[in-house]
């Protein structure tokens, strides 16, 4: 699990910055996980389906990594990675099974399409569109939400397939890559915002807008640095622009930060859930079991 540091694509300097920056945004500010966090009925309920979601993590390695060890053993002779499990599925299962599996994993990839467009719609038109046009009717809102859904349906078929065309790495890689383009700025913006009562509206914009230069140009003159360093690289670099411009720019009125900034209390449920929350109900204790089994991993296979 701990690979060296000549590794070209997961060495163990990720864990200095660029996997920070990836797993931020995935898990914290990600507006696919965002809107279901919100849509929970309680907070005791949204605190225990994130922690849910972590055991549910727990089980990929059971279904992505084992049949990525004994595909290429069973068949030596496969020209593509990616192929290792479609072949296993084609090969090991009856013909029952093969439906029943491609039926689940066509019903796994529509959700998560249907979700990524949702919440991709939902930023251009809340975030941009109502911002440009602000006197827009919902009826024009909804409008603009379902044409830009189409276009970026169409941009994720037409990207898919130069991928799966003319990738030499398997596709999951360049998703990650793709990810250390705009992570590091919003992870930066994340952190500052939520943990520090001195950082400013102009020192998150520094950031995200030092975010892809400072990845195009680490791209452009260190071709060969793995993607992950290069993330970690410009996660710092945003975090110390975020930090000297918020130094050198008025500060935010205390009054606006009130709930905005973390503290102890924002570990506490709020007074009428806290009934609910006592014994084997407390997120806590099952964030801690299953972060006690993670770390025992890492120990036991680094």
């Amino acid at each position: 699990m701990i690979r060296p540091a000549s590794d070209p694509d997961f060495p163990w300097t990720m864990y200095l910055g660029g996997m920070v920056c990836i797993s931020i945004f995935y898990c914290a500010a990600n507006q696919f996980i965002v809107q279901r966090v919100l849509a929970a009925k309680d907070e005791w309920h949204a605190r225990m389906g994130v922690v849910f979601t972590n055991y549910l993590k727990f089980l990929l390695p059971l279904i992505i990594v084992v049949p990525g060890m004994i595909g290429p053993s069973l068949f030596p002779n496969l020209e593509r990675p990616d192929m290792i499990f479609p072949t296993l599925v084609s090969h090991l299962l009856p013909s029952g099974l093969i439906g029943l599996v491609l039926a689940g994993l066509v019903a796994a990839v529509m959700s998560h399409v249907s979700g990524a467009l949702n919440s991709s719609t939902t930023i251009l038109t809340v975030d941009f569109y109502q911002v440009w046009r602000p006197k827009a009717t919902e009826a024009e809102a909804v409008r603009f939400g379902r044409r830009s859904g189409v276009i970026l349906a169409i941009l994720g078929v037409v990207a898919a397939e130069i991928l799966a065309a003319h990738s030499d790495k398997p596709v999951f890689i360049y998703l990650l890559s793709a990810y250390g383009y705009v992570t590091p700025g919003m992870a930066v913006m994340f952190l500052a915002g939520i943990f520090w009562r001195r950082a400013t509206q102009a020192g998150a914009v520094t950031a995200g807008i030092l975010t892809l230069g400072l990845t195009v140009c680490l791209e452009l003159i260190f071709p060969q640095l793995p993607f992950f360093n290069r993330t970690g690289i410009v996660f710092w670099l945003c975090l110390v622009a975020c930090v000297v411009v918020s130094l050198f720019t008025r500060p935010t009125p205390q009054a606006a930060l009130q709930g905005l900034i973390w503290t102890r209390d924002s570990l506490q449920l709020p007074a009428d859930q806290r009934k609910q929350s006592r014994g084997w109900r407390s997120p806590a204790l099952w964030w801690a079991i299953i972060t006690l089994v993670v770390l025992s991993f890492y120990i036991r296979y680094a």
